[in-house]
């Protein structure tokens, strides 16, 4: 199952970018509601925004704050999926 979500994950473009605003209540409410809907989410995150953090407390915040599970990362890239 996790293979295929993977596979699908690399296929589809990003649904949602978060930019030097970061990941601010509307995004994370954007988040959920796309991943009420869909079984993955992909999100590009901007360099403006990782440059005063580092990637990965970026993707712990998302995956607490979204309450889902990580699928895949890469680069800026992240996508989530439903726990």
């Amino acid at each position: 199952m996790e293979e295929k979500l993977r596979k699908l994950s690399k296929a589809i473009k990003p649904d949602i970018i978060i930019g030097k605003n970061g990941l601010t209540d509307a995004s994370i409410k954007l988040i959920n509601d796309k991943l009420k809907h869909s079984a993955i989410v992909k999100i590009k995150i901007l360099k403006t925004y990782v440059e005063s953090r580092d990637m990965k407390q970026i993707k712990e915040e998302l995956l607490q704050r979204t309450s889902s599970k990580l699928v895949h990362a890469i680069g800026f890239t992240v996508a989530l999926t439903k726990r």
